[in-house]
């Protein structure tokens, strides 16, 4: 137990995630689950969140802040506490549309590994979606990324 241990408990800065940190941050997490961030899958990130509406008024200093904030996040505990963080503060209209693109992202190189996979049905668990659903969308995002 270290020095600190417990004289500080709950006096950890924890600010809640915007809803944009927390989208932007499971398509990161989905994008790193394999161990690395493929320049593709980064630029299907960035492609994804600046055309939405979601994105529509954050600005390019905003947007390198939110995207720093969550490689630090990343970095410190990995994609998969990164995305449970994330979803916990996603709004629940937001985790099919989150999960569609996480499995876009994930999908983009043309490869699905077994941490991908694993990455995919956790997610799945995580945002509370319904199995049939979830696997209607992966269907349809290995459709689109056939190509």
């Amino acid at each position: 137990m270290g020095i600190f241990d417990g004289l500080f408990s709950g006096m950890e800065s924890r600010s809640r995630l915007t809803p944009q940190e927390s989208f932007a941050g499971i398509l990161l997490a989905a994008s790193a689950c394999d161990g690395h961030i493929a320049e593709d899958e980064f630029n299907q990130i960035l492609i994804t969140l600046y055309r939405m509406k979601l994105f529509k008024r954050v600005n390019e200093k905003e947007f390198d802040k939110v995207m720093n904030k969550l490689m630090g996040v990343l970095k410190k505990n990995g994609p998969e506490k990164l995305a449970e963080g994330c979803c916990e503060n996603l709004p629940e209209e937001l985790n099919k549309s989150a999960f569609a693109n996480a499995c876009n992202i994930v999908l983009s190189d043309g490869y699905l590994d077994s941490d991908e996979k694993e990455f995919i049905n956790s997610l799945t668990s995580m945002l509370s979606l319904n199995s049939s659903v979830a696997k209607s969308i992966a269907q349809v995002m290995v459709i689109k990324n056939k190509g």
